[in-house]
């Protein structure tokens, strides 16, 4: 029962209150519906290392470098040289630091000499020292393949390089390496040690300049060579090369085609 003086004032009070309460939803913020987060795809990131490991320098023109092949990668090269030779060279990485590999050298391979084959040659090389910031990689090895085998004597009218002790480091810029180091092939009477010194600029991530100085010892015998390397592909390259600049062809001097290729045994 509501009593006399509050009936006139009941229904403006009902009144105030319906109209407070509706101001009151009117004024809490609708709810924001809820927004899922993109999902992001990683960006894939170029495998630089693995294509650097995958098309090593062996060698720059004739004499070695501190490369050498990753594990479960091989080697194949066809040196292409003077009066139509061919020497063949397949090298494999069955460990960690050490490549072991064998050469096929055969005179007359190409055009319309008596084609012959020289003795097979090895090849092995490893790597005791990855290098640092400031002292170069090391390797030792031992090829025992020439070049330009002379029937009169018997043996290669460049000699073979024997074993050899090899560091590599980049100087000055990027890509630009410097290798150098000693070989002995002899070890009677008149054993004597050389050495040997060269470059290898990739100016471009497809071509690298080659130059070189050696079998260093006596003047008169020491080579000049120089040359260019180009990356068809990541994994196969050509190289084209003059050697023993300036001298003519009755001391070895020459013109040479290498194709080079690198690849991956799938175990």
């Amino acid at each position: 029962m509501i009593p006399p003086p509050f009936k006139r004032l009941f229904p403006v009070l009902v009144a105030v209150c319906l109209t407070l309460t509706t101001r009151a939803w009117a004024d809490d913020p609708p709810a924001e519906p809820a927004i899922s987060e993109p999902v992001s795809t990683p960006t894939p990131v170029a495998d630089t290392e693995k294509i650097d490991n995958m098309s090593p320098q062996l060698e720059a023109i004739d004499i070695p470098t501190a490369d050498i092949l990753d594990p479960m990668t091989f080697s194949t090269s066809f040196r292409f040289y003077n009066e139509g030779g061919l020497t063949s060279r397949f090298i494999v990485g069955p460990l960690k630091y050490v490549n072991l590999g064998v050469s096929f050298d055969a005179q007359h391979f190409i055009g319309s000499g008596d084609p012959h084959m020289i003795r097979p040659s090895i090849f092995f090389k490893v790597k005791p020292y990855d290098g640092s910031d400031y002292l170069p990689a090391l390797a030792l090895g031992y090829d025992n393949q020439g070049m330009l085998w002379q029937n009169d004597t018997d043996r290669f009218l460049h000699r073979e390089r024997g074993f050899y002790l090899v560091g590599s480091h980049a100087i000055f810029v990027p890509n630009f390496d410097v290798h150098a180091g000693m070989n002995i092939f002899d070890f009677d009477e008149d054993a004597a040690v050389y050495g040997f010194f060269g470059t290898t600029f990739k100016i471009t991530p497809n071509f690298a300049l080659l130059m070189e100085y050696d079998n260093i010892r006596n003047g008169r015998d020491n080579r000049f060579n120089v040359g260019g390397r180009f990356w068809v592909t990541q994994n196969f390259n050509i190289d084209l090369a003059a050697r023993n600049i300036p001298h003519g062809e009755d001391r070895g001097g020459e013109r040479i085609v290498r194709l080079n290729y690198v690849g991956r045994f799938p175990i």
